[in-house]
């Protein structure tokens, strides 16, 4: 696997953002694109996982920060980064099933044999998902789209519309502060007779705090701001395995409905649903507690007096 690059900017007080902004995101892309060729082997799913978390993280930051980016280049940057992220979409969820197998047939060792056919099943589906996978990552659409990307990247690179001096402390300050109002709004939303879309919604914002705090870390160099990190990443890892249930109760209902031919197999599968559905609601409640805990950090710390300077 090639050098993993930072996840921040590389970012001083007097730095240019307009041209710190799209070289970042070149460099993200090579990174990406240096892993095609092992995604396309798939002999290890880390090189998928990686390559769509950089994807992600350029995506991210193109909404996040755009007005860093000429407008006709966000317009063709959007849906193209989401269309080559959505081509893996698939393998990855599979390729985690896969990998929790044991986890599973732990959970319910009387249905041992049901659950090794269905997990049979999954992995011929993961090996077809593969294939198109590979296809994909060889296609002539996907190589125009990689073109058409960096193109885009470079043409924002040497962009005069956006010279423009912007300060880069007072502009992270400004978009971190936004985000923390916002995550704040969503948890005001959080309660024990939440719908999990509102669950689900903290989440993604929470993402996007996250990849703004990691971001500009390099304009941060006090204590705060790491434990504001810490502290947002545990709540992030308890709504991420509150996703995961959710992912994983839609995922085997399905196999159940589609794939179980067998009613030894369809009992192991709802049994197993339920055991999954009982992970859910326990998450879910904890992360009632969670999310007030978080949101009182940010209430009585001075977690954000350091972005108000």
């Amino acid at each position: 696997m090639s050098k993993k690059p930072p996840s921040r900017l590389p970012l001083y007080s007097d730095s240019d953002l307009n041209f710190i902004l799209p070289n970042f995101l070149i460099s993200e892309f090579f990174y990406a694109r240096s892993l095609e060729k092992d995604v396309i082997l798939g002999q290890d799913p880390e090189f998928n996982h990686q390559y769509r978390v950089t994807l992600r993280r350029m995506r991210s930051l193109s909404l996040l920060l755009k007005e860093l980016l000429p407008q006709f280049e966000r317009k063709l940057l959007k849906p193209s980064l989401k269309l080559v992220m959505k081509k893996t979409n698939l393998l990855r969820d599979l390729d985690v099933f896969i990998m929790d197998k044991a986890r599973y047939v732990t959970m319910l060792p009387e249905h041992k044999a049901s659950l090794e056919r269905m997990f049979t099943i999954i992995e011929d589906h993961q090996f077809e998902e593969q294939q198109r996978v590979a296809d994909w990552l060889t296609s002539r659409r996907y190589l125009s789209t990689s073109i058409l990307i960096e193109n885009s990247l470079r043409r924002a690179l040497r962009s005069e519309d956006q010279s423009e001096y912007i300060d880069p402390l007072s502009f992270a300050n400004n978009k971190i502060v936004t985000q923390f109002r916002r995550v704040s709004k969503s948890i005001t939303k959080i309660s024990h007779t939440s719908e999990d879309s509102d669950i689900h919604a903290l989440r993604i914002k929470c993402k996007s705090l996250r990849c703004l705090l990691e971001c500009f870390s390099a304009l941060y160099s006090k204590d705060q701001h790491k434990d504001n990190v810490k502290q947002l990443k545990l709540l992030q890892d308890k709504l991420g395995n509150f996703n995961d249930t959710s992912t994983q109760i839609a995922f085997f209902s399905r196999l159940r409905t589609t794939s179980a031919k067998q009613k030894e197999d369809r009992k192991a599968l709802k049994a197993l649903i339920k055991e999954i559905k009982n992970q859910h609601k326990q998450t879910r409640q904890t992360i009632v507690s969670d999310v007030k805990l978080f949101h009182q950090f940010l209430q009585e710390s001075s977690a954000l007096d350091l972005y108000r300077v």
